[in-house]
C-alpha cells in the first residue's frame, strides 16, 4: 500500500493553475503586523520610520518610497520598506514526513506534491498581492528555511523549499509535529498568517498543541489536512498487506473484515483533527489529494474575503 510510484519534479504550479487561481485573493481576518500598508488591517496606527528592505519598483508604488540615493549607485529604481508600511508576512508550513510519500500509485495524487502545490498557490497569491512570504518543510525537525521576504527571485526560493521530497522514517524522517511546530514558532516574527499542509498523523495528544501559541500570539493560522482518497475510502478487498511509512510495520489482514472498523476511527481520527485545529483558532480544511487546488483554496479564504 505504501509504495508510491517514482516522485515527479515538474514544477508545482503549472500555468494552467495559475490561470484558474488568478482571481483569487487573500485577506486576514485579524489585524496583522506587516512590512508595507495595503489591504490587511495593522493593528498600529501611524507611520514608522524603522528600514525594513528594498525591493525593485512596481507601476503603481508611491513615488515618494524611491530611494534615489540607489538608483544613483545602481541604475535602477528601487523602493524603500519601512516596518509599518507593510502587507502580512505568510508563514507556509509543509510536513515532509514519511507519510506523505503515498500516491496510491497515481503521481498526480501524491500527497507530498498535493500539500506542497497547495502552500505554492497560496504562495504566489501573497506574493502578488505585496506580502512577504516564508516557507518551512518539517518531519521529526526542521529540513529547510526560507524567511519571509518579496523580492522578484522569491517564488523561484519558495517553490525549491516546497519541492523537498519526503525521507524514509529510518532517515528520520518520522513526523513529530509538537516539536517541528514549535521550532517553526521560535523563528515566526510578528503576526501575520500561518498555513500548515500536513495529513496529520501523529498520535501524540499534544501533536497540534503549537497551533494554539500561534493564535495567542495573533497569527491567522489554517490548515490544509492533506489526505489521499485511498485513506479516506478504503477501496482494498480480501487479502491485503499494509506497510506504515513512519515505522516499518507491518501488517497483513483481511480488508473485508476490518473496513467497518477502519472508518470508525477514521471518524474518530478526522473529528479529533478538526476540533483540536478549531480549539487552537485555526481553520481547518479537510483537502483531499483528488481536489482541485483553486477549490480548495476559494473554500478556505472565503470566509476571509467576507470580512
Amino acid at each position: 500500500m505504501t509504495q508510491a510510484s517514482e516522485r515527479p519534479r515538474d514544477h508545482l504550479l503549472d500555468q494552467a493553475l495559475v490561470e484558474r487561481i488568478s482571481g483569487l485573493r487573500v485577506r486576514a481576518r485579524r489585524a496583522v503586523d506587516g512590512i508595507r500598508s495595503g489591504i490587511h488591517k495593522s493593528p498600529h496606527r501611524g507611520a514608522s520610520m524603522i528600514f525594513a528592505e528594498h525591493r525593485d519598483y512596481r507601476p503603481g508604488d508611491d513615488l515618494r518610497m524611491l530611494d534615489w540615493r540607489a538608483f544613483a549607485r545602481n541604475d535602477r529604481y528601487t523602493v524603500k520598506r519601512f516596518e509599518q508600511e507593510t502587507h502580512l508576512r505568510g508563514n507556509l508550513l509543509l510536513d515532509v514526513s514519511a507519510s506523505m510519500s503515498y500516491d496510491g500509485g497515481r503521481p498526480d495524487q501524491h500527497k507530498g506534491d498535493f500539500a506542497a502545490t497547495l502552500l505554492a498557490a497560496l504562495g504566489m497569491l501573497l506574493l502578488g498581492q505585496g506580502d512577504a512570504v516564508g516557507a518551512y518543510a518539517f518531519d521529526r525537525d526542521l529540513r529547510k528555511v526560507l524567511p519571509p521576504r518579496n523580492r522578484p527571485d522569491h517564488l523561484a526560493l519558495l517553490l525549491a523549499v516546497l519541492d523537498l521530497p519526503p525521507r524514509a522514517a529510518a532517515d528520520g524522517g518520522a513526523a513529530q509535529l509538537e516539536t517541528a511546530l514549535r521550532a517553526v514558532g521560535e523563528r515566526i516574527g510578528r503576526r501575520g498568517m500561518v498555513v500548515l499542509a500536513s495529513d496529520l498523523l501523529d498520535l501524540d495528544e499534544n501533536a497540534l498543541r503549537p497551533l494554539s501559541h500561534f493564535a495567542a500570539l495573533g497569527h491567522e493560522v489554517m490548515v490544509f489536512h492533506t489526505l489521499h482518497p485511498d485513506e479516506l475510502e478504503f477501496p482494498w478487498k480480501h487479502s491485503v498487506r499494509f506497510e506504515d511509512p513512519e515505522s516499518d510495520a507491518i501488517l497483513e489482514t483481511d480488508a473485508d473484515a476490518v473496513r467497518r472498523g477502519y472508518h470508525e476511527e477514521l471518524g474518530r481520527f478526522l473529528t479529533s483533527c478538526r476540533e483540536r485545529c478549531t480549539a487552537a483558532g485555526a481553520r481547518y480544511t479537510l483537502a483531499r489529494t483528488d481536489q482541485p487546488v483553486e477549490r480548495l483554496l476559494a473554500a478556505a479564504l472565503l470566509p476571509a474575503r467576507r470580512t
